[in-house]
């Protein structure tokens, strides 16, 4: 039996009155890579503390990632700075939790007025402390809780709530530079197959500066996460013959919807000893096809926030 396999077994028992009766066992796999196989180094962890009470959003945010790890749109004063994009909630599910929103035509990205997407953000970024920092031959895991409703809609480019993106300091284009991110968690609009929720992988820029296109790792129906809650957990070595897993699961039946492992990926952009690469999550959407999104305020929640950077043992 090999990692993640599920195992079916009728087994036939025998009463003492003669009569049978089938036994189904199920047997899963252990997953290809958990704690068990990785020596965690440090971790740090970023969770809600509960609507109206405690810190707020944002304070728990910057106490985790840094001051200036946020990127809403009320922090720019030519922005959308009436509302809050950030809050907290309670939920009987999942309990404390916050809420990232979006506004089709009042929300801006950070300082450029108006444009062809919008961004509300979190990361860690070169202020954020170093374990939060991902360098050549790191192994990051990555884990946190989303939800998304069935009401929100999406256009035919990309609406991002995860990216893994590489911090390039001299932008040099000889091995990637950082312009385009590595990984996305994305949702999208097909014509053919309806609304997706997608796993983009992207190899960065060319030596001579020409981009390149994402590849998609996986790409699933839309209905199998909206309304629901859903966990994340992902495992990246940073290298250039890196590794890269993400499994996602969706809590109320613990269904696994998104299973990747690429053993062979080239996940390091870097070019000099200080270049790193980091996280985001959030809303960041492109907003060129208007007419495909609601005017209505979206929402999408995000809870336990987890990164640990470690040591593989195996």
């Amino acid at each position: 039996m090999t990692e993640n396999q599920q195992l079916v077994v009728e087994v036939v028992v025998l009463s003492v009155d003669g009569t049978s009766h089938i036994i189904i066992i199920t047997v899963n796999g252990a997953p290809l890579t958990n704690d068990d196989d990785f020596d965690v180094q440090s971790e740090v962890t970023l969770d809600s503390d509960g609507k109206d009470s405690g810190l707020s959003a944002y304070d728990l945010i910057e106490n985790a990632f840094a001051n200036g790890s946020i990127e809403t749109p009320d922090l720019y004063s030519t922005n959308h700075t009436e509302v809050k994009h950030i809050v907290e909630d309670e939920d009987p599910t999942i309990g404390s939790h916050f809420i990232f929103l979006a506004h089709r035509d009042l929300d801006h990205d950070r300082d450029a007025g108006p444009n062809d997407r919008q961004r509300n953000e979190i990361k860690s970024y070169d202020k954020s402390d170093e374990t939060l920092k991902a360098y050549l031959n790191d192994t990051f895991q990555y884990s946190w809780k989303f939800k998304v409703t069935s009401s929100m809609q999406l256009s035919s480019r990309f609406s991002h709530f995860f990216q893994i993106k590489a911090k390039n300091f001299s932008e040099d284009n000889s091995n990637g530079n950082d312009n385009q991110p590595m990984f996305t968690l994305s949702g999208a609009e097909k014509s053919s197959s309806g609304n997706q929720l997608q796993v983009r992988y992207n190899s960065g820029y060319q030596a001579n500066g020409s981009s390149t296109s994402d590849v998609y790792l996986s790409s699933v129906e839309w209905a199998l996460i909206t309304d629901e809650w859903v966990e994340v957990f992902v495992q990246i070595t940073y290298a250039e013959e890196g590794k890269f897993q993400l499994n996602l699961t969706r809590l109320s039946d613990d269904a696994s919807i998104i299973d990747i492992n690429e053993q062979n990926i080239d996940t390091w952009r870097g070019v000099d000893a200080e270049d790193f690469v980091r996280p985001k999550w959030g809303i960041y959407r492109s907003i060129l096809e208007t007419d495909s999104l609601r005017e209505e305020e979206e929402q999408v929640r995000f809870a336990n926030f987890l990164i640990k950077k470690g040591v593989l043992t195996d």
